[in-house]
């Protein structure tokens, strides 16, 4: 389950980015706020260092800073490309 892919790999990769627990959907919000980044510096992250794009949290508003949504209905192939440049990005700093 792809789910269970992405919780294993932050565990075991970057563990600040704890993936919040789901049921029954695609979406899973990622908890970035132990990376110590700014919303901005955040996005910029994700979008320019790994180039993934999410969805992130402030657009849903309030409580939503330091989050990202992560769409995993997508090959696991996809995802593991996904992962792997995030974790790339993370490590180049």
């Amino acid at each position: 389950v792809n789910r269970d892919a992405v919780a294993e790999f932050f565990r075991e990769n970057i563990p600040e980015i704890r993936p919040v627990t789901l049921e029954g959907t695609y979406l899973i919000w990622l908890d970035c706020r132990s990376m110590g980044l700014s919303d901005l510096k955040l996005k910029r992250f994700f979008m320019e260092k790994a180039g993934i794009a999410m969805n992130p949290g402030p657009v849903f508003g309030p409580g939503g800073e330091g989050f990202h949504r992560m769409n995993i209905g997508c090959p696991r192939s996809t995802l593991t490309e996904a992962l792997a440049r995030i974790r790339n990005a993370w490590i180049e700093g």
